[in-house]
């Protein structure tokens, strides 16, 4: 058997050379740890949640959270979605892992037809790119600006993502395909078709998906309305009257409010001063008669199911005071637009506009104040037994005084919206 012999200084020089073999091992592994073992690799796109992990995927809509994942990942720098630079955390990156959101506004086939659809990752070691689309989101409806407007009229909707829109089909099937817009996919032009007498919710068919308005347009003269102020004998529309005869002007001046059909209410009043309630005096209200229109079934519904419509019409801007909106004595809406529409003035301009309050939104009294309380859980909040309808307005001020108001009102309505 061969012995080996190992003198002190052998014994020194071998110790070193192990100490040397460790250090450069460890420091391998250290370089494999940040991701620099070799160039970086995305091998998948998945959920970040456990459950969907194991499910990847090659396309998702902006705002979603990913986990990319791959090898030598460590030490990234730079994440490109469609060659837009967008931000990540550091903490968020591992070996073999990132977790980061698609940013919201990142490059689609909607906004240029020439991305690459591809995520890439610059690291401190090398780069690395995956197939992937960053998908456009289906169309969405916000608001519809005259769901009432006359054949010819302009008629915009704004909504999110309304890109490749291939056609607008209105009620009775009627299909529009001249369309303006804009390139961040918020709004849309069109010039309104006659309707008839055909009632119906507006659809959009677009490249990515299609989606439905929240209420029937040409809906003046339907069940759905509370009044729409005509009165028997009156032209324009079927008459669905139920005023009270008080509290503002009815009219159907044309030249005063244009672009309305048959009549509507105007409150026009001035000087009014701040913290003044009474309602009932110059022109500041409109009241109707108790209605009946829904069964008894309706009670129970949810009331966020469920909206108020109408139309309004502004000749002066609109800066202060409140427009008290009433079901009954218990619930209130306090219907201010001006204190979030810019520099604190609601204007239409002379032309009608629609609005939409989820019927959710009226709250009960607090504080002695109308419409600061508790909101409508289900309908049989907001009517009386047997789905009678009791709806009426008040303007009121508060801290700034009121030098004059002048508007008109019309159509109201109560519509299923969801």
């Amino acid at each position: 058997m061969t012995r080996y012999h190992f003198t002190a200084a052998k014994r020194s020089r071998l110790l070193l050379l192990c100490l040397i073999a460790c250090g450069l091992f460890l420091i391998n592994a250290c370089k494999k740890d940040n991701g620099v073992g070799g160039p970086p690799m995305i091998t998948a796109v998945s959920l970040l949640d456990a459950e969907s992990r194991d499910s990847t995927f090659v396309k998702a809509l902006p705002g979603t959270l990913v986990l990319i994942r791959g090898e030598n990942l460590g030490g990234i720098v730079k994440v490109y979605f469609n060659d837009m630079e967008s931000y990540f955390n550091q903490t968020y990156n591992t070996t073999t892992s990132l977790i980061m959101t698609i940013p919201d506004n990142a490059p689609t086939e909607a906004t240029n037809p020439d991305v690459p659809n591809k995520i890439r990752i610059v690291t401190s070691h090398g780069e690395a790119t995956y197939d992937f689309v960053v998908d456009i989101p289906p169309p969405s409806i916000l608001a519809i600006s005259n769901e009432n407007a006359l054949p010819g009229d302009t008629l915009f909707i704004f909504g999110s993502s309304l890109w490749l829109i291939e056609k607008v089909i209105f009620p009775g099937g009627r299909e529009i395909t001249e369309l303006m817009g804009d390139a961040d996919g918020s709004w849309l032009g069109m010039v309104m078709p006659d309707l008839g007498t055909d009632t119906g919710r507006i659809v959009i068919i677009a490249g990515y998906g299609t989606t439905m308005s929240d209420g029937p347009l040409n809906d003046h003269q339907s069940g759905d309305v509370i009044s729409n102020l005509t009165d028997n004998g009156e032209p324009g529309e079927n008459p669905v009257f139920n005023w009270a005869w008080w509290g503002a002007n009815r009219t159907s001046d044309p030249a005063l409010f244009p672009g309305t059909r048959g009549a509507y209410l105007q409150n026009v009043f001035g000087g009014v001063g701040a913290n003044d309630g009474g309602w009932w005096i110059g022109n500041r209200s409109g009241n109707f008669n108790d209605v009946p229109m829904f069964t008894a079934a309706i009670m129970t519904q949810q009331a966020s199911n469920y909206a108020l419509k109408f139309e309004i019409n502004t000749k002066e801007p609109w800066t202060a005071g409140v427009n008290v909106l009433r079901f009954g004595e218990s619930y209130a809406y306090r219907f201010k637009p001006w204190e979030t529409a810019p520099n604190q003035e609601f204007h239409t301009e002379n032309r009608w506009r629609t609005v939409t309050i989820p019927l959710s939104e009226f709250k009960t009294m607090a504080d002695n104040v109308e419409g600061t309380g508790a909101g409508a859980m289900v309908m049989g909040d907001l009517l009386k037994p047997g789905g009678v309808v009791a709806f009426g307005y008040r303007f009121v001020t508060e801290d700034a005084p009121v030098e004059v108001f002048n508007a008109a009102f019309d159509n109201f309505r109560i519509i299923k919206i969801r």
